[in-house]
């Protein structure tokens, strides 16, 4: 059931809530039903005063009321012990104790009712005490319509069985007929409509509750990104300032040195190196940055071919070597494959594991080691790139892909980064239909394992012209590995 109100749309699906629901209204129904004894036993001990004072002399000429009599007497015992029953129920707690309480009271008071509505007909004339039980139920409980058309049905049942037993004329027996079909038709209106609105009550009441703890989600998700944004641009405004001043302190120096007489080429040579050092870092960064960006909106692209995946790492693992091993640290490649042929894109490849192997180095031991590894599982071939350096901290490990997460984000950590290499590492991966994850110890190194699935797309060459390969592999080295100073 669908509800439209002030633009708002609301469903009244009650299936995630319905134990809730109906452990709710039964709560509500064992209170009332408590409250509803305690009425019915006031006003039958206030009927059985009036039945002593006033009604005893009529006893014998009008036998109803000594029915109407013997009947309070009767009633009295049985609210007592629902008193008693009720107070212990409630402090069990059992749902179906519960249920079998407010059921019970329901049946016996209606009986009891009928009993003195078609007993009233002798002494009034008219089925009064009925009319007030059945107004009172259908105000009262909260039961599903259904339910109440049950008990209203055998009231009326009862009722009318009771009249063809004791009415003697047929005027007055349909009279009341239809009197009591009223009342139950009216009964079960008011019992249906105020089921449906407390039905309505409490689910508008999940709704806004579940309402609020989205937006308490949401806003708990806008709090985050506001901080990933503030950091982000506290470390990307940190990564742009530092080579920024090192460029701008390096052409100061050649400047004083170009106005100085005693002009010294090693230490021209030596500013030269670091501008050219720290505008590849700058260079880094924006490509990074630039290709999150295009990854996010969908259009970077890569161009997948045929290609042998073990001469391409091995080709970049032997390029780096004497790089690595000047920081002193060893490059060890092993491959249990001397050839296999996949669906890749190449340069993607070369700066996924440009970027592995810069971290490794970044983030290594001094006489420490690398091993790049490749091996076939199944149905992938996977890359292994392994150093024993400073380890990444368990809670991390997880974290270490999303988008400008460090380790150290502190301004003062001993390395550089802007936080963006592992994931733009990642999202190149994905791309390519692989994954890729990391297995560290802290203090004692990492293992960062990419696994590419074991495809070829038709129609592609298998082999790429290996001097533009060359042309390309310097500069992106020296990009790649510009955070690390010699």
């Amino acid at each position: 059931m669908l509800l439209k109100r002030n633009n708002i749309l609301f469903s009244y699906d009650l299936k995630p809530y319905k134990n809730e629901f109906d452990e709710t209204i039964t709560n509500i129904n064992l209170k009332r039903s408590q409250v509803l004894t305690i009425i019915l036993f006031l006003v039958n001990a206030l009927l059985l005063v009036l039945d002593l004072l006033i009604y005893k002399p009529m006893r014998s000429a009008i036998p109803a009321y000594s029915y109407l009599y013997y009947s309070h007497l009767i009633v009295m015992p049985f609210l007592m012990v629902f008193l008693g029953v009720g107070i212990f129920i409630k402090k069990q707690n059992n749902p179906i104790c519960k249920k079998v309480f407010i059921y019970s009271l329901i049946f016996i008071t209606m009986i009891w009712c009928s009993f003195i509505g078609i007993n009233s007909i002798y002494i009034t004339g008219g089925i009064s005490a009925y009319i007030i039980c059945m107004f009172s139920f259908a105000t009262c409980f909260l039961i599903h319509p259904l339910k109440t058309l049950f008990i209203y049905s055998i009231s009326l049942v009862f009722f009318i069985y009771g009249l063809i037993l004791n009415v003697v004329t047929v005027q007055v027996l349909y009279s009341t007929m239809v009197n009591v079909l009223i009342t139950v038709i009216l009964a079960q209106i008011i019992s249906s409509l105020n089921y449906a609105s407390c039905y309505k009550d409490f689910l508008n009441k999940k709704r806004i509750l579940e309402s609020k703890q989205m937006l308490e989600t949401v806003n708990a998700k806008l709090q985050e990104y506001e901080k990933t944004r503030t950091d982000f641009f506290a470390n990307i405004s940190h990564e742009l300032r530092t080579p920024l001043n090192v460029i701008y302190t390096a052409e100061q120096m050649i400047d004083n040195s170009m106005k100085s007489s005693n002009l010294d080429r090693n230490q021209i040579n030596k500013y030269f190196k670091m501008i050219k050092q720290n505008t590849y870092r700058l260079l880094r960064l924006i490509n990074n940055l630039i290709d999150i960006t295009k990854i996010d909106a969908a259009s970077f692209k890569i161009k997948l071919i045929n290609y042998d995946i073990v001469k391409i790492v091995e080709d970049i693992s032997i390029s780096v070597a004497e790089f690595i091993e000047h920081n002193g640290i060893t490059l060890t490649f092993d491959t249990e494959i001397e050839e296999k042929i996949i669906a890749c894109d190449p340069d993607s490849i070369e700066r996924i594991i440009l970027n592995l192997l810069a971290n490794a180095v970044k983030y290594g031991k001094e006489s420490g080691s690398i091993f790049v590894d490749i091996f076939l599982e199944e149905n992938y071939v996977c890359i292994s790139v392994k150093d024993t350096g400073i380890g990444i901290p368990e809670d991390m490990c997880d974290l270490i892909f999303d988008r400008f997460t460090q380790v150290d984000t502190s301004l003062k950590r001993t390395n550089e980064g802007s936080g963006i290499g592992l994931a733009l590492v990642k999202s190149l991966v994905d791309m390519h239909g692989g994954n890729i994850s990391v297995r560290s110890k802290f203090g004692e190194g990492s293992e960062f394992i990419i696994r590419l699935p074991d495809l070829r797309i038709p129609e592609s060459n298998e082999q790429i012209s290996s001097s533009i390969f060359d042309e390309k592999n310097i500069n992106r080295i020296n990009i790649e590995f510009s955070d690390i100073y010699l």
